[in-house]
């Protein structure tokens, strides 16, 4: 795909990474079939394709509109699309570049605004999120039938093995997922002691910062990165393998996040994980 970014652009890092990621892009739509939001809705805007064009016209420095947002903001991240790229386009990242931009171009409305905000203050605390949860189902009959059956239900947490093994893998319980589904870490964890794996969580660890990303508040994104993997450093010296993901919203580049703006703490001196194994619910 041919680019014209101004000069200013490419100037920054992220400018001369969109502009490699464009120009990977040859326009074949194998993206389209397997991208649920095109599947969904038929519309060329709302399948990678599209959006690789919108972001090429803001980057480009056509100004964008609502109905810019409107595409990118249906964009799952499930990266599906990057499955069946013949080109390899790294669409995930030309993404992340795009709502960055948008939200730099073209502010949210003040409502909008104050509703991200009140989530990301919200869902990745536990503690704020639990008694806020308990209180919708105390009263989910008087909640519109929308907004009800979007409500978890609670479940049953079973006991976790008391084995211990030579083998050990991280779990992230620090998300809104200890809440909503509290059981999802306890049947992982009894499911890998069958296969002699210990599953242990680290108490200091919290949100993996997928939401705040999503929302282009990439500094508080990369701090919660940060704080994760501090909390994660003294396992792995001792010899976890691997993180167990067990909900849909830890990133699989958090390492390329990270290394873009450089800052763990002086105990954690680098960033040679194993890799994640990811455990689909």
């Amino acid at each position: 795909m041919q680019t014209r970014l101004p000069e200013t652009l490419l100037a920054t890092a992220a400018g001369q990474e969109a502009d490699r990621i464009l120009r990977s892009c040859v326009h074949c739509g194998f993206c389209t079939a397997t991208c649920p939001t095109y599947q969904l809705l038929g519309d060329e805007l709302d399948s990678p394709r599209g959006r690789i064009y919108l972001i090429k016209q803001m980057l480009e420095g056509n100004e964008p509109g609502s109905h810019t947002r409107l595409h990118l903001d249906r964009c799952l991240t499930c990266r599906a699309c990057e499955t069946t790229c013949p080109s390899g386009v790294n669409y995930h990242r030309l993404l992340d570049i795009g709502r960055e931009e948008l939200d730099r171009r073209l502010p949210r409305p003040a409502a909008e605004r104050l509703l991200q905000r009140a989530l990301r203050l919200v869902l990745p605390y536990p503690r704020r999120f639990r008694p806020l949860l308990g209180l919708g189902r105390g009263f989910a009959r008087l909640l519109p039938s929308g907004l009800r059956h979007k409500l978890p239900p609670a479940q049953a947490v079973p006991a976790w093995p008391t084995v211990t093994h030579s083998r050990r893998m991280l779990a992230l319980a620090g998300c809104v997922q200890s809440v909503a589904t509290p059981a999802t870490n306890a049947v992982t964890a009894r499911v890998l002691d069958r296969l002699g794996i210990q599953l242990i969580e680290a108490p200091a660890a919290g949100c993996c910062g997928a939401m705040s990303h999503h929302f282009a508040a990439a500094d508080e994104a990369r701090a919660m990165m940060r704080r994760n993997i501090d909390a994660w450093w003294a396992d792995i010296e001792q010899g976890a393998e691997a993180r167990a993901i067990v909900n849909s919203g830890v990133r699989r580049d958090q390492a390329a996040l990270l290394l873009s703006s450089m800052s763990l703490s002086t105990s954690t001196p680098s960033l040679n994980f194993t890799p994640s194994m990811t455990f689909a619910r």
